[in-house]
């Protein structure tokens, strides 16, 4: 069973078994996951590896801007509108300027990782080391510096652009 089938089947045993929030039914009492498959919003690059995108990045398919540009177009139409998932509470505000650094690194002939300009996303506990905010998903810590500079230091030198938090 892929990651589809088993979405899919646990939306329809969830609808079936009636523990969706009563604003998923349709007049007539139907939940909305039971009108049959909803087509899914395309996306170029889903499921695809690190390996894969370094290797379109290499051949100059793909700039870690295009890659970045691409993500955060995704979460914009499916976390933000769209479903409205609502998973990602942040988006880094220098995830493309990041990229464009990596990029012209890239350009320079220096990589410095596996992770050189891939997107990364983050729990909200791991300080990045940049403008967004390290809460752990509590109020008493908004605002105040993280801790945890293991992450940053290990992101950082992999290169990655850390572009959103969950």
């Amino acid at each position: 069973m892929d990651r589809r089938d088993f979405l899919r089947d646990t939306l329809a045993a969830g609808a079936a078994t009636g523990i969706l929030p009563r604003s998923s039914a349709q007049p007539g009492g139907r939940p909305s996951a039971l009108r049959g498959p909803v087509a899914p919003i395309p996306f170029e690059l889903e499921e695809i590896t690190v390996a894969a995108l370094q290797e379109g990045m290499a051949s100059g398919r793909w700039t870690a801007r295009s890659i970045a540009e691409a993500y955060l177009g995704r979460i914009e139409a499916v976390d933000k509108s769209g479903p409205a998932i609502n998973s990602v509470i942040e988006v880094n505000p220098e995830a493309l300027a990041i990229a464009d650094r990596m990029d012209a690194e890239r350009k320079a002939g220096k990589t410095r990782g596996p992770l050189h300009g891939i997107p990364v996303l983050a729990k909200d506990n791991l300080d990045t080391g940049d403008r967004m905010v390290t809460t752990a998903g509590s109020l008493a810590l908004a605002g105040r510096p993280g801790t945890r500079r293991w992450w940053r230091s290990s992101a950082r030198r992999a290169r990655s652009c850390s572009a959103r938090r969950t």
